[in-house]
């Protein structure tokens, strides 16, 4: 079975936030899954194929950071996308495939997603 698009799952404690990337990336074409925290991310990528990540960095419990290494630790080949509030590249954040900057805007997260898709052999759309 040829899969049609790729799966993107956007984690963000903030809903609004999460609805917004969630409503940005079906108009781009990718099919999105969503989580509230970093556990709730975890237990979708142990039940799910996923083809990439985009989590926010500042979360209460499990920042993206951590997300981002305990995901690869499992998958080291999904690509995670970190956003942020803040301008600055958190520590730690090197693990994960891109950085963006949530003031970049959709255009800029969609350009990221698609090169990283592509770098990472997945359909981008």
């Amino acid at each position: 079975m040829v899969k049609s698009r790729p799966v993107i799952l956007c984690v963000d404690d903030e809903e609004n936030s999460l609805l917004l990337r969630k409503l940005v990336l079906q108009k781009a074409g990718y099919e999105v899954l969503t989580a509230t925290s970093g556990k709730e991310a975890l237990q979708l990528t142990d039940s799910r194929t996923v083809d990439l990540i985009v989590s926010d960095h500042l979360m209460p419990g499990m920042n993206g950071t951590e997300l981002a290494q305990l995901i690869k630790a499992h998958f080291p080949r999904l690509p995670i996308v970190l956003i942020s509030g803040i301008n600055e590249i958190p520590v730690g954040a090197h693990v994960a495939d891109a950085f963006l900057s949530k003031i970049e805007g959709p255009a800029a997260l969609c350009k990221e997603i698609a090169s990283v898709l592509t770098s990472a052999g997945a359909c981008a759309t």
